[in-house]
């Protein structure tokens, strides 16, 4: 809790088995046909109109992305779907986010070559006109951290010190001032000091909040990069819309705590599932029937 509330990010060591690495590699090469390459306007180095020289890697390689994990035929989607309610994060999960965690976003696998480019950074507690970027925030009240974006992150290879990918300023969770854009661009040498890039090893899970400032740094790595990211948030909160419906084979054949972690955002007290301690699904105290009864009358639906 301390490093978190200190830098905006925690590195969970081993969450993954070899075997778990294994699976989900052996998958992703199952589907290399889904992987697309981010070229031309898509790319990422030179986002926001300003293009960054220090992230632009080779010139050429692009980062590739590859989505569809959680729809993909048994075995393939196992490893995908497990990381979402895993013994080893949901205490922590549970901590950042409140009980009835949810995941936000669809799934994302990043992947680079050698050569590709970096990312801009972004994110941060305020937005570059200097206004509080509320669907980001990240705050701690009465002994309690709440993230409203949550960041996880399924490391599926190496990262050396200077291999590139993320990369972060630590505590800008907890800023109070616009971003300089030269940062985000890593385009002044004293402001470039204070961003990290952390080792990380297969198997690794990288939490960090949308309030952090990050981004991606150019990959200088003989071997390829690939890197999973869930965006997760609390029961009550949403920023992105894919579950208005999920997919149907997303979730076709997942567990109940799978399935709670897929459930829109509403109130645990809503009768919402949720992920318990130990990884397995927990049922909510139902709602007096009594006042189901009544909402039912006044509504016409059980749930207002």
């Amino acid at each position: 809790k301390y490093l978190f509330d200190l830098n905006g990010f925690l590195i969970v060591r081993g969450v993954l088995s070899e075997e778990e690495v294994a699976a989900a590699n052996a998958a992703i090469d199952n589907h290399l046909d889904t992987l697309h390459e981010r070229s031309g306007k898509l790319r990422t180095s030179g986002l926001y109109g300003r293009q960054s020289d220090a992230l632009a890697g080779d010139g050429a390689t692009g980062r590739m992305d590859m989505g569809g994990f959680l729809g993909w035929d048994k075995p393939h989607c196992e490893p995908f779907r497990q990381i979402m309610c895993h013994k080893k994060l949901v205490p922590a999960l549970t901590a950042l986010m409140g009980v009835g965690y949810r995941l936000d976003h669809s799934p994302l696998m990043i992947a680079m070559d050698k050569g590709a480019e970096g990312h801009t950074l972004h994110g941060g507690a305020v937005t570059e006109s200097g206004e509080p970027a509320w669907p980001l925030a990240y705050s701690f009240r009465h002994g309690h951290m709440r993230n409203e974006l949550l960041t996880i992150g399924m490391n599926l290879t190496p990262v050396g010190p200077t291999d590139g990918g993320f990369c972060a300023v630590p505590g800008s969770h907890k800023s109070n001032f616009p971003v300089p854009p030269a940062l985000g661009d890593l385009a002044d040498e004293e402001l470039n000091q204070y961003v990290v890039q952390p080792e990380m090893a297969p198997g690794d899970v990288l939490i960090f909040s949308e309030a952090t400032l990050h981004g991606t740094l150019p990959w200088t790595a003989d071997h390829q990069r690939r890197a999973v990211i869930y965006r997760m948030a609390p029961a009550t909160s949403a920023y992105g819309r894919g579950y208005h419906p999920w997919l149907e084979k997303y979730t076709e054949g997942m567990t109940d705590a799978q399935r709670a972690v897929m459930e829109a955002p509403y109130h645990p007290r809503m009768n919402r599932p949720y992920v318990g301690p130990d990884g397995e699904c927990v049922q909510a105290k139902a709602r007096e029937q009594f006042k189901v009864e009544f909402d039912e009358k006044v509504f016409g639906t059980k749930y207002f």
